[in-house]
């Protein structure tokens, strides 16, 4: 599934870190970088655990709405 452009999502990284921007870029295979205030990140997939946002569906069973799962 792609991640729209501009998407203001929140990512939950694999060590519980929590982190929130915009979506500038996301290459399926590598990363998704997010842009936020003054600066970009670029956080791979495989840091990731969950990506959630608005404009994103619901994904698995018992997930919360709007949250997208990244399998690896």
């Amino acid at each position: 599934m792609a991640i729209p452009m501009n998407t203001s999502v929140t990512v939950l990284l694999m060590s519980g870190e929590q982190v929130d921007g915009e979506v500038a870029m996301a290459d399926q295979g590598t990363y998704l970088c997010l842009r936020r205030e003054n600066e970009t990140l670029y956080l791979p997939w495989s840091a990731i655990k969950v990506v959630r946002g608005p404009a994103l569906p619901e994904r698995g069973v018992g997930s919360s709405l709007n949250k997208y799962s990244v399998s690896t």
